[in-house]
């Protein structure tokens, strides 16, 4: 699951009037986007459906909650990590009427992951 966009200058600062009776300094400007002073990471968790369906339900709450960063990469849980946030992001603008523009991913790049599980030994790879 893919969605097109990413975090806005526009879309950032309306989140955070979303929550304008977030704690002082809650939100914090970093370069032209509004951050939320705690994020939400992927990287831990069996790969398995249960996992995913935990990710992306914490992934949808944290942002209802005000935390409009979201840490993940690809080799998190050999890219489930990645999909469950997919699929949160698809619930949030369906369901919750948030933008990919009011949201920070934040990834790394140049590891090479397996893809959805685990090979079941070395001599499988």
């Amino acid at each position: 699951m893919t969605m097109n966009g990413f975090a806005t200058p526009e879309g950032t600062s309306r989140y955070a009037i979303r929550f304008k009776n977030a704690a002082p300094h809650h939100f914090r400007r970093e370069q032209t986007l509004i951050l939320s002073s705690i994020g939400i990471g992927t990287y831990l968790g069996n790969a398995n459906a249960a996992t995913d369906d935990s990710y992306t339900d914490a992934i949808v709450r944290a942002v209802q909650l005000g935390t409009n960063v979201i840490d993940s990469a690809a080799n998190y849980r050999f890219q489930r990590s990645e999909r469950s946030i997919g699929k949160a992001l698809a619930k949030l603008k369906d369901e919750h009427g948030f933008s990919r523009e009011e949201l920070v991913i934040c990834t790394t790049g140049g590891y090479l992951p397996l893809d959805a599980a685990p090979p079941l030994s070395r001599r499988h790879l």
